[in-house]
């Protein structure tokens, strides 16, 4: 999703669709249902509807439809749907074709990389050439101080384009000088400082899907604020949005693999509430759903329930240049009066995973194990750890807080607010810990509840003071999730600083093999001891769908949901 941070994630929509941040790399992702019939030897004749309609609930209302400057899951979800990058990611997670027909890298002296990509002759959606200078002018908008994306970093630092830094930095303003080329209307070039093993499956990230450059001009501040504000490179096209009501798509016959696609339409509401959208599913008016905790033991059992990984760590934020919650003091005693097991095992109550820091499961480590083992084997040894529920702790370092403040508990609350969504859901994961900090340190802090919208502007804004946010892998490494707290960095909403830890993050990017993961290993440990966040649990994924509904592919990191390669049989 970071910022964007995004992200930060949409816990409505982890419930709604089984989705949260976006990226891609290793998955755990099952093959496509038709694969799994060759595989098996089973005759994979299957009869499609006539009608290739799929009924889906987005849950929210996509808060920014501009590749380049959009943070939130939901918009990725839609983004991923009906725009492509140079490749697209394998049912299976690998990198698979794009708007790339062949590409080559070669060495540099310098210890970088020089890619080349020769385009293939695809269309948008308005008939015209698809080119290179359509990627260049998406990318360099990227990295443009005027319109200061928060995910530039992923050119600057995670990618290490040539001098996209400093062009961010506005030191140059030269584009020759920083490694983003349009050679000719077929082929583009991209310098990178060093080697970036997952650079190419990184080119499949909305950040780097370009925007028609003609559009961007045309429309300038309104594009992508309507259907007819866009033009679209992926498998289908927005054909309906009613804001805050339902986005619908159809299939775009211009994309240059439109032969593969099956589905004609796909209709997509934007509900909250859980219980509606499950009776929706119940009587047959969605396709596709997610399975909050409330209804988990009911649909357990059935043939149409599934579940799948996912890099994702949802944990309470701070907004550390908030005059109160600055105060380390604070942030620990917020933290110790969590139980945060007591919340996975009976408020989520979905199968999700009690964290042990920031990092997930799924993304590598060292010495052939997960980043998250090597990380477990430093907390056997006590190298550290994060707060455990200590409702004595907790006390004690909240009081302190408050004298090194100068503060009341009654000044605390009136000032410190839980900023949530709006969804029942959201609702009750923001109760159960306001019940907490009630029970266990004596303030009633109040919830304010607004809309996804909303509530990404008011952290953009630094409008918040403590907050329920998530974040899933952009790619498959963890520093998807470590560069997040750098300073500066886009989606740093927790508005966190730590030289050390920048040095560590600095040393990761810059580095290979064990010397990078030490030293987010390293700045783990930091994350621990400052709490700019306290980390709850790895999301599990539980979904619903119908039989006739095959092969929509669900990854474990990047855009959660595609709908390429999706059908609906006859029923």
């Amino acid at each position: 999703m970071r910022k964007h941070k995004w992200l930060l994630l949409l816990l409505v929509v982890v419930m709604a669709l089984s989705t949260v941040l976006a990226g891609c790399g290793k998955s755990e992702t099952p093959a496509k249902d038709s694969e799994k019939k060759e595989e098996k030897g089973e005759n994979a004749e299957e009869k499609l509807a006539a009608e290739q309609v799929l009924r889906i609930n987005w849950g929210s209302e996509p808060p920014d439809m501009d590749p380049q400057t959009t943070t939130d899951q939901v918009s990725m979800e839609v983004l991923n749907a009906c725009m492509e990058g140079l490749v697209r990611l394998n049912p299976d997670g690998t990198v698979g074709k794009g708007l790339a027909e062949s590409y080559e890298k070669q060495d540099t002296e310098s210890g970088g990389e020089i890619w080349t990509f020769k385009l293939r002759d695809a269309k948008w959606s308005d008939g015209t050439p698809i080119t290179a200078k359509d990627f260049e002018d998406a990318w360099f908008r990227a990295i443009s101080p005027d319109v200061a994306s928060q995910y530039s970093y992923q050119l600057t630092d995670t990618a290490g384009i040539k001098n996209a830094d400093k062009y961010f930095a506005g030191e140059i303003t030269d584009k020759s000088q920083v490694g983003i080329k349009a050679v000719d209307d077929k082929t583009f070039q991209v310098e990178l400082t060093r080697k970036v093993p997952f650079f190419l499956s990184l080119t499949s990230f909305t950040t780097f899907v370009p925007a028609q450059s003609a559009a961007v001009t045309k429309f300038g501040d309104t594009y992508a604020s309507a259907p007819d504000k866009m033009v679209y490179s992926g498998p289908y096209v927005i054909s309906e949005w009613n804001h805050e009501q339902n986005l619908n798509l159809k299939k775009n016959d211009s994309y240059w693999d439109a032969e593969t696609v099956k589905l004609q339409e796909i209709k997509g509401d934007m509900i909250t509430d859980s219980n509606t959208f499950i009776n929706l599913y119940d009587t047959d008016e969605l396709d596709v759903t997610g399975v909050p905790g409330d209804f988990l033991e009911k649909y357990k059992d059935s043939p149409e329930f599934g579940s799948a990984a996912e890099a994702a760590t949802w944990y309470i934020q701070y907004n550390c240049e908030d005059e109160y919650l600055k105060n380390l003091n604070i942030r620990k005693g917020l933290s110790f009066a969590i139980d945060a097991k007591s919340f996975v095992d009976n408020v989520l109550a979905n199968g999700s995973i009690l964290a042990d820091g920031l990092t997930p499961t799924l993304l590598p480590g060292k010495g052939g194990k997960e980043f998250a083992e090597n990380r477990k084997e430093m907390l056997d040894k006590k190298e550290y750890t994060y707060p455990t529920f200590d409702k004595a702790k907790a006390k004690e370092y909240f009081d302190k807080g408050l004298k090194e403040l100068g503060i009341t508990s009654a000044e605390f609350e009136k000032h410190v607010t839980f900023l949530s969504d709006e969804s029942d859901v959201a609702k009750k994961y923001a109760a159960a810990i306001q019940s907490m900090w009630k029970q266990n340190l004596g303030i009633n802090i109040k919830i304010e509840a607004v809309s996804f919208k909303l509530r990404i502007d008011r952290y953009d804004r630094k409008d918040y003071t403590t907050t329920f946010a998530g974040w899933m892998a952009d790619y498959n490494d963890p520093l998807t999730f470590m560069d997040l707290w750098v300073t500066g960095s886009g989606n740093n909403t927790a508005f966190w600083s730590n030289a050390k830890y920048d040095e560590d993050i600095k040393k990761a990017v810059n580095g290979e093999g064990d010397e990078r993961m030490d030293a987010m290993l390293d700045g783990e440990k930091i994350l621990a001891e400052e709490l700019p966040m306290f980390p709850l649990y790895y999301n599990a994924r539980n979904f619903l769908t119908k039989p006739y509904v095959k092969d929509v592919v669900r990854f474990p990191v990047g855009a959660d949901l595609e709908f390429k390669w999706t059908y609906i049989l006859e029923h």
